[in-house]
């Protein structure tokens, strides 16, 4: 049975059955599954570094980093990822592309804020480019998203909500896949406290739901 693999025996399948899938040949993802899931739901540290040395290639290219910035960046990628998928989370991930999907979104926000800090204009894959990879989990972001793509459904986040304070919370709450506390911890500055994220929140969401041309666009 797989369960009885160890890290290293899967780590050597899911190699193999990765490179089938990157040159789109038939391959068999529970031995990545099966990988992903020790290292995510059971926090397994062995099964979290096979699962960073298997895919660190990719997300270097994603990232599209100067060789001098890539260490860093990758580690950056994998920690977003390590920090907003929780067992729970990690249940609804199906299949490996889905699981690859969502550390490609991170790598993206890692470049896109590269960019930012180093006040480069963002090349095209930056935010637009993560928030097609991404799929909105719930609350009305996920109903609208089963009517509109996710650049479409962004883009229109964007023109329905001016207050800065409301973008981020819907972004990264959705598309970061932050708890309340998480965006506290980490933008302080912004949200002192957890029940201003929660205000916030409820209200952008309110604005959302209220919005004739967010509900128009996602009939």
């Amino acid at each position: 049975m797989i369960e009885s693999l160890t890290v290293f025996e899967l780590s050597e399948r899911c190699a193999q059955e990765t490179a089938r899938f990157l040159r789109r040949e038939s391959y068999a993802e529970r031995f990545c599954l099966e990988l992903w899931r020790r290292a995510v739901q059971q926090r397994d540290n062995g099964a979290w570094a096979a699962v960073y040395r298997q895919y660190e290639g990719l997300v270097r290219r994603w990232l599209g980093a100067p060789p001098e910035e890539e260490d860093e960046d990758v580690a950056e990628a994998f920690a977003r990822f390590w920090h907003a998928v929780d067992a729970d989370k990690f249940a609804h991930f199906s299949s490996l592309a889905g699981a690859l999907q969502y550390l490609k979104m991170c790598a993206q926000t890692v470049r896109l804020q590269r960019a930012r800090t180093a006040g480069r204009r963002p090349g095209s894959d930056s935010l637009d480019a993560a928030e097609r990879d991404v799929a909105d989990p719930d609350d009305g972001i996920d109903a609208a998203g089963a009517h509109l793509d996710a650049a479409a459904l962004w883009g229109r986040v964007r023109e329905v909500l001016r207050d800065e304070r409301e973008r981020n919370v819907i972004y990264l709450s959705y598309a970061i896949g932050l708890t309340p506390r998480d965006i506290c911890a980490r933008y302080s500055a912004q949200f002192p406290d957890v029940s201003e994220v929660y205000r916030v929140k409820g209200q952008a969401l309110g604005r959302l739901r209220r919005s004739v041309k967010f509900k128009t666009a996602v009939r």
